[in-house]
């Protein structure tokens, strides 16, 4: 792995847990989230998504302190795991403003721990056919 993904991994693993106030939960940072961040099924995400995603290490507490709501799901199919959906914006090192997703689970009595982080794509509004 690169020097880049093993310092991520290392920041990560210093994550200590936090407290969601739009949640009202202490969340925990699991080998799970790491694990979401540099695989996919069992097998390694490739080269730009893994250094996309561990990109993002640096703003999860950000994000998890500081969003306005939590939207929390629970599946049909087993509703022992909740998922909370949290949404914030922040700044980058260029000064860029970020729409940061970041995905919280909790699965039967245990611990809310952090799963997934993803950054909201922009959206191209181009039609097929333009009028002119």
């Amino acid at each position: 792995m690169s020097a880049f993904i093993n310092r991520q991994k290392s920041l990560y693993k210093s994550l200590n847990p936090c407290y969601c106030p739009a949640a009202q939960v202490t969340v925990y940072f699991t080998s799970d989230g790491l694990n979401h961040i540099l695989y996919n099924r069992r097998r390694p995400r490739s080269h730009d998504e893994r250094h996309y995603r561990a990109g993002l290490i640096t703003h999860i507490v950000e994000v998890i302190t500081k969003a306005p709501v939590a939207i929390q799901k629970v599946h049909a199919s087993d509703p022992s795991c909740s998922l909370w959906i949290l949404w914030h914006e922040v700044v980058d090192r260029n000064n860029r403003k970020l729409k940061i997703k970041v995905l919280l689970r909790k699965i039967g009595n245990g611990n809310v721990h952090f799963l997934s982080i993803m950054q909201k794509k922009p959206r191209n509004n181009k039609t097929k056919n333009p009028r002119f």
